[in-house]
């Protein structure tokens, strides 16, 4: 029997790859591993300028895009892009449509080359390509390390990362530009939150020092983009390590990019006026403040006294005022501090209210992400905690995220490769609905009262919530809440109903009526036109007119990089709710917005 008829003879899921993609703001990652053995692989070399397949050696690849039609593919993607011509950056950050700027860092220095902000379509569409070059690359390294026949015959199974602090439309443009580009085609995609996939690694690696029961603990992933934290208490050690949510999650877009968005303005400010002074200085700066081994902006720390630092300057006459000598500009440690000091600030402050959220004793901050081995970072966050908290930077910190997303997906697949299991999380919002009830002048307001022919009864609508900002929320436990809808016979047969569900971020305690801060969650169709007409009850209202009534649940499950609703009626099973191709509203029961 040959190997590829021996592979045939297991099942699909044991034959199964499981791919991880940290699908990043500007650099993204893959790793890999067999369900059978579970051993993992990082993806670390990478198509470069003229190579297609593997010539530069990397943790991750620039999250980037360049069309051109005299490419196979139509367009250059990651390290094959020329440094010195424009590309598609950022566009992770518009798949969600309300997106806005929630840092004056990223107010002040939006990237040159995002896109305008609420470009959804334009955005799923560069995602969609971007993976779908990550796909084929890693398919290329299969077919290299494991034989043509054995990585044609095994099946995928993808687990995407997505921010904590994204709101359930971007996690499902996203899940539909990776459909796009060819992820789902063997297995739904999964998906899991950055920060909670870098904690399952951390916690998996045993990098969190001496925990024990009760101990609490702060992941910080920081990130080119955004900046995402969470926290968790230790429940359970052995045989397999238990956490919970200590608080809430949180973030801001104050990543590493904002150093660079610094830098340039500073060299700008400093040399502008410089004769020869032009975008290839910036770029060769650039290189040595953000891209070389020991690169400014990652070893910089007020530790090193006296150290000067210096960028090259090509084109640049000697100047002693400015710092010039021999193509090279000395920078003073004062000038470095002030560039990196406001994104610091930032991220200190996200730590610091994160830590304030647990209401407990936070024994540990891990730094995770490309920013997170700044130097200085580690030093500023030492001195603004108490001293009986560690502040750890493990050097695996660029990985950490897309290999517990691995991690997470060999579990799901095969839970004999599970160590770390988290038990609850916190909700990050509000999470309710409209309901009608009777309405009492006492309580309610005039204004939002009307006349309801079925009941015969003035009536108003209120906010009813089934879940408050802060509730402990059991891991793939659903919330159920019931629904009564009703229609005129007169009218005909029904063909479907809507369940809508809202939101409020805010911290205020849930309120009693919408306003500007309870948005739209997820607008749910709920098809009964297939229905024969004897399932739908009737019964006359107090208008004396006969009504459909259509009785239902909608179950809702939250998982950590996804939200899962169900449609119950009359006890039938649960019916998985899916959502729709962007275009194709009228396919299934859910619209999502």
């Amino acid at each position: 029997m040959s190997f590829v008829d021996q592979l045939k003879t297991l099942s699909s899921h044991e034959r199964r790859i499981v791919v991880a993609i940290d699908f990043g703001t500007t650099f993204s990652g893959v790793a890999w591993a067999k369900v059978l053995d579970g051993h993992t692989n990082l993806v670390d070399l990478w198509p470069a300028a003229g190579s297609h397949l593997t010539s530069r050696n990397s943790e991750k690849a620039p999250t980037e895009i360049l069309y051109d039609e005299d490419e196979p593919a139509g367009f250059k993607w990651g390290f094959q892009i020329p440094r010195d011509v424009d590309r598609h950056q950022w566009f992770k950050l518009n798949l969600d449509s309300k997106y806005n700027p929630t840092t004056e860092l990223s107010k002040r220095y939006p990237s040159p080359n995002s896109l305008p902000s609420g470009n959804q379509h334009m955005a799923q569409q560069l995602t969609a390509d971007y993976l779908g070059a990550l796909k084929k690359h890693l398919l290329d390294i299969l077919q290299i390390q494991l034989g043509k026949h054995h990585a044609e015959e095994t099946p995928l199974q993808f687990i995407l990362t997505v921010p904590a602090v994204w709101s359930d439309t971007a996690k499902e443009t996203t899940l539909q530009a990776a459909e796009t580009a060819g992820l789902g085609q063997n297995a739904p995609i999964l998906m899991i939150s950055e920060p909670e996939a870098a904690a399952t690694y951390a916690l998996h690696r045993k990098k969190l020092g001496d925990l024990s029961i009760g101990d609490t603990f702060v992941i910080c992933d920081a990130g080119g983009g955004t900046v995402d934290l969470i926290s968790y208490t230790i429940e359970q050690l052995e045989p397999t390590l238990q956490v919970k949510e200590a608080a809430p999650g949180s973030g801001a877009l104050c990543g590493s990019t904002y150093l660079n968005r610094r830098f340039q303005e500073f060299l700008e400010s400093k040399l502008g006026q410089e004769l020869g002074f032009e975008q290839e200085t910036v770029n060769d700066a650039m290189k040595k403040f953000d891209e070389e081994r020991y690169k400014i902006k990652r070893e910089y720390s007020t530790d090193v006294k006296n150290a000067n630092y210096w960028v090259p300057v090509p084109g640049l006459s000697n100047n002693p005022e400015l710092g010039i000598r021999r193509n090279k500009l000395t920078l003073p440690p004062d000038d470095v501090r002030e560039i990196l000091k406001p994104v610091i600030d930032e991220v200190v402050k996200l730590v610091r209210d994160q830590m304030r959220s647990t209401n407990k004793e936070v024994k540990a901050i891990l730094l995770v992400g490309g920013f997170g081995g700044s130097q200085y970072l580690l030093q500023r966050l030492r001195e603004s905690v108490p001293k009986n908290t560690a502040v750890l930077q493990p050097g695996y910190g660029w990985s950490a995220v897309v290999q517990g997303a691995l991690l997470r997906g060999l579990a799901d697949c095969n839970p004999q490769h599970s160590n770390v299991r988290l038990t609850s999380r916190v909700a990050r919002k509000h999470v309710g609905r409209f309901c009608s009830i009777e309405f009492d002048e006492a309580k309610h307001l005039m204004s939002r009262r009307y006349f309801q022919q079925y009941t015969g009864q003035w009536r108003t609508l209120c906010m009813s919530w089934f879940i408050t900002k802060g509730d402990t929320i059991k891991e793939d436990t659903p919330f159920t809440f019931a629904y009564k809808k009703y229609s005129l016979v007169s009218g005909g047969k029904p063909k479907e109903y809507e369940a809508i569900v809202y939101h409020d971020r805010t911290d205020r305690p849930p309120v009693v009526y919408q306003d500007q801060e309870v948005l739209e969650l997820v607008r749910l169709r709920v098809m009964v036109s297939d229905l024969p007409v004897d399932a739908l009850e009737s019964e006359i209202g107090e208008d004396g007119n006969l009504y459909y009534i259509f009785n239902f649940e909608i179950e809702v499950t939250y998982q950590s990089g996804s939200t899962k609703y169900g449609l119950l009626h009359k006890e039938d099973e649960v019916k998985d709710v899916v959502a729709p191709k962007p275009k194709a509203l009228k396919d299934e029961r859910t619209i999502l917005r």
